[in-house]
């Protein structure tokens, strides 16, 4: 047994960045439950476009276990995979709710902006991209994504709503949701104080939060998987034929990913140790590779498009650092689908104060006493870019923001 312990420990590298095998495994259960909301949230909205639920539960589940398996296995880095809310909802009602498109030929979308950023990372095009991207900027980025995590939490409570991308309107009511985000949110804020040292302490907060939703009969039902035939409907349905009607949709499901994966990279092990001494995140062209390829599986067996995402912060935050991470998340995954009612246990709502933590500890931790301060360029950028991902509910329109401003910067000034 020793022996076998040894093994995983060189192979994933446990020791090596301060962590052990029990971290890693419950930082991989926190990073699941953190993200099995959207086991249930994925075929709730993709519905819309006529696809069967059943399928699409199906689909999401195989897609997200296996890309994230793959990540932890072959890029040994602690990020699970699934379909992004950004990215469903542009599917199911802007591709095929407003352009009129059929979701095979959506699917075609997704399928070919996954072998676009698969192209551009075997390049390797985005790797030269994350290795340009100044410190100033990278810190932008970290902290817009404790601002998206951040807003995940509030939309998950039903405190912010957002309409076709854009923020709709913002609900004060004390509902039992929201109590649900502040229970979840002060359990974790006790429990994360240095005088407690409590490694576990945000996936008690999840335990917490969910007894008090059961209570207050805040439940989640689950679509059935008892059917094949119904469960794998949508596979291999692609329409494959690209058209210039569907050039638009290619380039925007491209852009969402490609940018929206940099800055998860960056913004996720910002302040870990995960860097090597410059500053570059090992494994990061496998990282990408499995990101891109996870797209083109959701296509195939009927989901949109696969990301990293940015719930991995959980894992990450309770000192998950290697693909372990990944792998315990991921057989989670495929045990959902055997025990599909058992995904409905945590409520999406009981999550939403744990993401409301997560997003604070990587804006806090953004910054270092070794780091120089931001300068005003950068501190603008940084503001903005947090304004823009709450407001527009994404990522990669902040992302875009700050490198085009970066750009203008160097070019005139």
């Amino acid at each position: 047994m020793t022996n076998i312990k040894q093994q995983i420990d060189n192979y994933f590298g446990v020791s090596k960045y301060g962590s052990t095998i029990s971290r890693e495994m419950l930082a991989g259960l926190s990073t699941y439950l953190s993200l099995a909301y959207i086991f249930i949230v994925n075929p709730a909205i993709m519905s819309n476009t006529g696809m069967n639920i059943t399928a699409l539960l199906f689909a999401t589940i195989v897609a997200s276990a296996v890309s994230t398996i793959f990540m932890g296995l072959y890029a040994k880095l602690p990020f699970a995979l699934a379909p992004g809310l950004e990215m469903n909802g542009f599917f199911a009602f802007v591709v095929v709710g407003t352009m009129g498109l059929t979701w095979q030929q959506a699917l075609g979308a997704v399928f070919w902006s996954g072998v676009l950023c698969l192209v551009f990372t075997i390049v390797p095009f985005r790797k030269a991209i994350i290795d340009s991207i100044p410190n100033g900027l990278k810190k932008a980025m970290a902290v817009s994504v404790g601002v998206f995590v951040m807003t995940i939490g509030l939309f998950l409570c039903g405190f912010a709503k957002f309409t076709d991308g854009h923020i709709s309107g913002i609900d004060f009511t004390l509902s039992p949701k929201v109590i649900a985000l502040f229970i979840g949110l002060i359990i974790s804020l006790i429990l994360g104080m240095k005088r407690m040292k409590f490694p576990g302490g945000m996936l008690v907060a999840i335990i917490v939060a969910t007894i008090y939703c059961t209570v207050n009969g805040i439940i989640t039902k689950t679509p059935a998987t008892s059917n094949w035939d119904e469960m794998i409907s949508a596979c291999f349905q692609i329409d494959f034929i690209p058209t210039l009607k569907l050039l638009p949709v290619y380039l925007i499901f491209f852009l969402i990913d490609f940018y929206g994966s940099i800055g998860k990279f960056i913004g996720l092990t910002s302040t870990t140790n995960l860097k090597d001494k410059d500053g570059n995140l090992p494994n990061i062209a496998k990282a990408m590779g499995v990101d891109a390829g996870g797209t083109i599986l959701g296509a195939f067996v009927g989901t949109s498009s696969i990301i990293t995402y940015v719930e991995s912060a959980v894992g990450i935050k309770m000192g998950g650092r290697t693909g372990i991470v990944a792998l315990v998340c991921g057989i989670l995954m495929i045990a959902s689908l055997l025990f599909t009612p058992l995904i409905g246990l945590v409520p999406v709502e009981a999550t939403a104060g744990i993401l409301i933590y997560v997003g604070y500890l990587l804006m806090r931790d953004t910054d270092s006493p070794d780091d120089q301060h931001l300068d005003k360029f950068f501190l603008a950028v940084t503001i903005i870019m947090g304004i823009i991902s709450f407001l527009t509910f994404s990522l990669d329109k902040a992302m875009m923001f700050g490198f085009l401003a970066y750009t203008i910067k160097q070019v005139f000034y």
